[in-house]
């Protein structure tokens, strides 16, 4: 089938009283089992096998081999994992490198599907594709069902050489503004970009907060690596990769930027945009909210929308909605945000591994149906119960002090492993302005297909990875300059391309081109 395709001491406290609570609970069930129990109900070894697993992508914490979720797999596989990383790593590019290079490498490495193709090709991880034909059912029906998804994880090689971490969901980010600041203004909710632009006005200039100083900042993000970006779409621009009648496009390379950053460069000179945008620190929300003096922002909806519960008792009256995207300059009302499938991580099996056929049957157990749950929401009667057959966090875990992603973490659940994220888990997440806003998006199809995943031949790698970054280093400080320095964008804009095109950003998109064309000629 595959072979010839291409927190604080107190929470630190609270969590791991809770986690030897619950550990407690699964091993006293697990005791009190029968002989018959005891026998592992999805059994990939006729014996006990413990595998060993590097886990460290993106400095965050190894994996626990103490993980409740990890042990109810253990009575259901006959599997364990042992974690091969110190628990006081940091680095974990580092630990990956040194790991490669001793040639002692575990059984099992979960680490970002970029450095295991690269190790792959060196000969350190082995392919997986006969592997999934022979004893992945569950792994091979999901990739038949999802072309785009064996596409994405499927080398230039035609090669699979990693199982990813699939999320699913469409809503990412959105839309909110002070809906109280409307409301004492008078104004409705704006539904085009000249409307939202008149209702930054009144912010800066009505005195909305209103304490007599004109101190707020109409519109403002925490991220300093998009800042001004996140308007881009306003003015009918999608930013990196896009597509227009079969050719890739790059939206910072298009003659609708520059008519695009000269209004936000005249939003900023205005004072519609926060003057520190581009050095605010990543905790703008907290500052500006408890400040009263934020009035709209584009960002992540889960996180964003509880400012209405985190401001209670802080700020009078505060009330933050979610609106739709404001039609743009061309009338067009959509999001350029969704919510990636693909998260960059999976795992794989490594050469030396000696066990690659229970380990491929181990990685299978996590895409059926007892695994799939068992990842997604814990162990159950433990983590979460059934009710009309669906689960559901029990209650104890959601009225915790520590939050519940941070929480489930601490169990294993939704981990960085290959699997398939239920969107319905983080629904039980969201509160009820956070699904409202999700709901607002999703119904109407606000959210724009994002641009696929590509897989790129050897040649095609170089050149991204050798141009790519120093090019979106040169736009990032670029427009950080047109904007800061009021600077005459229609004079600059032609040595702006002149330099891109001297970067070889034609070369990058030439790559991407043929990458394309492969993605659309496949089966």
């Amino acid at each position: 089938m595959f072979c010839n395709r291409k927190h604080s001491t107190v929470f630190s406290f609270v969590r791991k009283a809770a986690c030897a609570f619950f550990a407690f609970t699964v091993l006293f069930s697990l005791c009190s089992c029968t002989p018959a129990q005891k026998t592992a109900q999805y059994s990939v070894s006729d014996t006990p096998l413990e595998l060993s697993i590097f886990m460290h992508a993106w400095n965050s914490n190894g994996f626990d081999d103490s993980y409740a979720v990890f042990a109810e797999a253990q009575r259901l596989t006959n599997v364990s994992l042992k974690s091969t990383v110190s628990g006081m790593t940091t680095n974990s590019q580092q630990a990956y490198d040194i790991m490669m290079a001793s040639g002692h490498t575990a059984d099992i490495i979960a680490y970002t599907s970029d450095e295991i193709e690269k190790s792959a090709l060196d000969g350190a991880i082995i392919p997986l594709n006969e592997l999934i034909d022979a004893y992945a059912p569950h792994i091979k029906a999901y990739l038949e069902q999802n072309k785009d998804i064996l596409y994405a994880i499927t080398s230039y090689d035609g090669n699979i050489y990693s199982i990813p971490k699939i999320m699913n969901g469409d809503v990412a980010k959105g839309w909110m503004i002070r809906k109280d600041w409307l409301d004492k203004l008078g104004l409705a909710v704006p539904q085009t970009v000249e409307q939202y632009y008149a209702v930054l006005k009144a912010f800066k200039t009505q005195d909305p907060n209103g304490n007599g100083r004109s101190d707020e900042i109409p519109f403002f993000t925490r991220d300093v690596n998009t800042a001004t970006t996140e308007l881009l779409s306003l003015f009918g621009v999608k930013t990196r990769w896009g597509l227009q009648n079969g050719r890739v496009t790059y939206g910072e390379y298009t003659p609708a930027y520059k008519e695009a950053m000269k209004s936000i460069a005249a939003w900023y000179q205005e004072g519609l945009i926060d003057r520190e945008i581009f050095t605010r620190a990543s905790n703008a929300r907290e500052t500006l909210f408890e400040q009263n003096i934020g009035g709209s922002t584009h960002d992540w909806f889960t996180s964003t929308m509880s400012f209405n519960t985190k401001m209670q008792g802080k700020v009078d009256g505060f009330s933050l909605a979610a609106i739709a995207p404001p039609a743009d300059i061309n009338g067009k009302v959509w999001e350029e945000s969704s919510r990636a499938q693909l998260t960059g991580l999976g795992w794989a099996i490594s050469a030396t591994n000696e066990h690659p056929v229970e380990t491929i049957k181990y990685f299978d157990f996590w895409f059926s149906e007892p695994g799939n749950r068992l990842i997604n929401y814990g162990v159950e009667g433990v983590h979460y119960t059934l009710v009309d057959g669906k689960p559901v966090f029990k209650e104890e875990l959601k009225s915790s002090n520590v939050p519940l992603p941070q929480l489930l973490s601490d169990y294993g659940i939704q981990i960085n492993i290959g699997f398939v994220q239920d969107f319905a888990y983080e629904e039980q997440i969201m509160d009820t302005d956070t699904k409202a806003a999700v709901r607002m998006y999703q119904d109407n199809g606000y959210c724009m297909a994002q641009f696929p995943s590509l897989t790129l031949s050897p040649q095609e790698q170089k050149v991204y990875s050798t141009k790519l970054a120093a090019i979106e280093a040169y736009i990032r400080d670029t427009a950080q300059e047109w904007v800061l320095g009021g600077a005459d964008i229609d004079a600059a804009f032609d040595g702006y391309i002149q330099t891109l095109h001297d970067m070889g950003m034609d070369e990058v998109l030439a790559a991407y081109q043929a990458a394309y064309d492969r993605y659309i000629a496949a089966p």
